[in-house]
């Protein structure tokens, strides 16, 4: 192989590996709806109701992907910060995303847990738990989706968890 032939490849090569970083580190909008259902453990409590998220998945080259955006149940919107964890003993087997959904308490000046929300790794499950739909309720409130019964939903924590 002569000399500009070598030159070429590695220019090519170059050129190449660009353009897949460009696209795999592309931020991907994520806009979902799903048909949920909410349940309380302890009384008869349920609704169907629906869940939007919306957002962007950052990919990041230690494979720590973010998701930043939105979800919205039973009219409360939040604002969310998805991180994604790992299995345990395999740094190669993700497990979903998850956050804990804060809100600052203006009287004292710090940030207070008033939820959580896991998401399965392709985004097709999501349970949400929201100190502001408990209030609404008087009741702990588990919002699954997507699902349209008790079963289903119940199906889903269990899968989540």
């Amino acid at each position: 192989m002569d000399r500009v032939s070598l030159k070429a490849s590695i220019v090519i090569g170059i050129i190449g590996i660009i353009l897949i970083s460009l696209i795999y580190f592309r931020p991907v909008s994520i806009e979902r709806n799903y048909s949920a259902f909410m349940y309380a453990d302890n009384s008869e409590f349920q609704k169907v109701t629906e869940i939007k998220l919306v957002g962007k998945l950052k990919k990041k080259l230690s494979l720590n992907h973010v998701f930043t955006g939105s979800v919205e149940v039973d009219g409360i919107k939040e604002q969310v910060i998805l991180k994604r964890i790992w299995a345990k003993n395999n740094i190669f087997k993700t497990m979903g995303y998850n956050t804990f959904i804060e809100t600052k308490n203006i009287k004292k000046g710090e940030y207070e847990v008033t939820g959580t929300l896991d998401a399965s790794k392709d985004f097709n499950k999501i349970l949400i738990r929201l100190g502001k739909v408990d209030s609404k309720y008087n009741e702990n409130i588990n919002i699954c989706g997507p699902s349209s019964t008790r079963e289903e939903a119940i199906a889903i924590v269990k899968d989540m968890e």
